[in-house]
């Protein structure tokens, strides 16, 4: 209901809140201190109780289901009913335009639609001790023809057991827990708490789309992380990927860079299937936005994938409760507010480039390389490739042929260029004491690195952008293995 949200943001008995939303999803007992009517019968002679069935209809023929709790009131109405195989469809008033757990909102329907009761007390005079005189739920259900009303109370010794009474009679019976604890529960627990598809694909086996485009602004960084998918990736004989560990996606800003698999899985595929702990509240007012924080978000997340779909998540304030942190989300187009653990998040909300990019500059494989150029001082040396395996390329140095693996080993060394921190927007002028260009046979990749020193760092400069920073110890070594490569001395790997 709206006063969940409005309590738990002013800070405002958050434990009871989150608490009572806990309680209605698992369907608990009520607090245990309050006082049970264990002196109204023994537990074996409850046990002992006949069963007898108070009433009973088809669910199809439930026409709506007034609801009254500790949370509020709201009414579940039949929205479709099939004659043929006499089943129906049912829905909450007021939240027609908000996607519901059917399989919840039905069980309403067949839980009201008939009682199996035992009696514990005809003529029953002190309600209290049942639960019965503050009732936990009072329910009014309308059959085509009929109708039913009903009190659900205390949760009884025996705790498969419910105390219960119908509007109009004394008697005080009890039903099962099973069939009458749903009512306690509030509106918004019968919301799916599902607030990003796994797939817009309804079948079982269908995978997760691709993940496009991704950008994550978050409101401590004054640039936004934009994700995208790398398109040469979808041809399967493509192997741009040297080592296996790098992603399918890209950094693009705030500088490009490529990905580490691991790394970023999280952040670009944990949206599909995202599921919140609790739904805070349904159509929130601008007051209860502002005071979730969610009209100027901490953090937004917009993914667009290949199935043409676009989902935002936008990441309120946090509120802790049972020693748990949790943040208030909503996805455009679902007007609610759920409640998502802090840590689920963090993907998004806690990640910098650093933490997701993966440290190579050059991932080009080897066998792919049309033509690799350094220029270092006096020296420039250019080789140029064919082949696709080590089968078939054959290499050549300045225009004579050279050792195919000797090249492959010296490409090795070069892969280990380290983008061991970040340099965004840091100004270089002068020669570089480096500079690498790299082609790849079909074209896709021309790629031009630089390394300018500025003392035990050196800056690496990529098609003209500042991005990274590297040890200055490894240009050194990188132009003394370039020496040696007419030699026959082992090239030194390690700096």
């Amino acid at each position: 209901m709206k006063k969940n949200v409005k309590g738990v943001i002013a800070g405002v008995a958050v434990l009871a809140v989150l608490g009572g939303a806990y309680a209605a999803i698992t369907l608990m007992d009520k607090d245990s201190g309050s006082e049970k009517s264990s002196s109204s019968a023994s537990v074996s002679s409850e046990a002992e109780k006949e069963t007898k069935e108070l009433y009973s209809h088809n669910q199809a023929d439930v026409a709506s289901i007034d609801i009254s709790n500790s949370s509020g009131s709201f009414k579940v109405i039949r929205s479709s009913k099939n004659k043929e195989d006499n089943s129906a469809q049912f829905t909450i008033e007021g939240y027609e335009d908000l996607d519901l757990n059917t399989t919840l909102v039905s069980s309403l329907a067949s839980n009201a639609s008939s009682m199996k009761v035992s009696v514990i007390e005809e003529n029953a005079g002190d309600l209290s001790k049942y639960g019965l005189k503050e009732p936990a739920a009072e329910v009014a259900v309308k059959f085509d023809g009929d109708e039913q009303h009903f009190y659900v109370g205390d949760t009884s010794p025996v705790s498969e057991n419910t105390y219960f009474m119908v509007e109009g009679d004394s008697t005080v019976y009890t039903a099962p827990t099973s069939s009458v604890s749903i009512f306690t529960s509030e509106s918004t627990y019968f919301i799916n708490k599902t607030m990003v598809e796994t797939s817009s694909d309804s079948s079982e086996d269908s995978e997760a789309p691709i993940v496009k485009e991704m950008t994550i602004k978050q409101s401590d960084l004054d640039y936004d992380i934009v994700l995208k998918y790398d398109e040469n990736t979808d041809d399967e004989e493509e192997n741009s990927n040297t080592s296996g560990t790098l992603a399918s996606q890209y950094m693009e800003s705030p500088i490009f860079a490529y990905l580490d698999v691991e790394k970023s899985n999280d952040t670009i595929n944990s949206m599909f299937g995202l599921t919140a702990d609790t739904v805070m509240t349904a159509h929130p007012d601008d007051a209860e936005l502002a005071a979730a924080g969610l009209d100027k978000p901490s953090c937004t997340v917009e993914m667009k994938t290949d199935d043409g779909n676009t989902t935002v998540l936008s990441v309120g304030k946090s509120y802790s409760a049972d020693d748990t942190e949790y943040c208030m989300c909503m996805v455009k187009g679902k007007d609610v507010i759920y409640a998502v653990k802090k840590e689920t998040l963090k993907c998004w909300t806690d990640i910098k480039p650093e933490d997701i990019m993966s440290r190579m500059v050059f991932g080009t494989y080897v066998w792919d390389i049309g033509e690799l150029s350094i220029t270092a001082g006096d020296t420039e040396v250019k080789f140029e490739g064919k082949g696709s395996s080590d089968e078939d390329y054959t290499v050549t140095k300045n225009g004579k042929e050279c050792d195919t693996e000797r090249f492959r080993s010296l490409y090795t060394y070069i892969l280990k260029t380290a983008a061991e921190d970040l340099a965004i927007d840091e100004s270089f002028e002068g020669k570089p004491d480096c500079k690498i260009h790299l082609r790849s046979q079909d074209g896709k990749t021309d790629q031009t690195v630089e390394f300018y020193s500025q003392g035990k760092k050196s800056l690496i400069v990529v098609d003209g952008q500042a991005r990274f920073k590297c040890r200055t110890a490894y240009v050194e070594l990188l132009i003394k293995n370039l020496e040696k490569f007419d030699g026959s001395e082992d090239f030194v790997m390690n700096w």
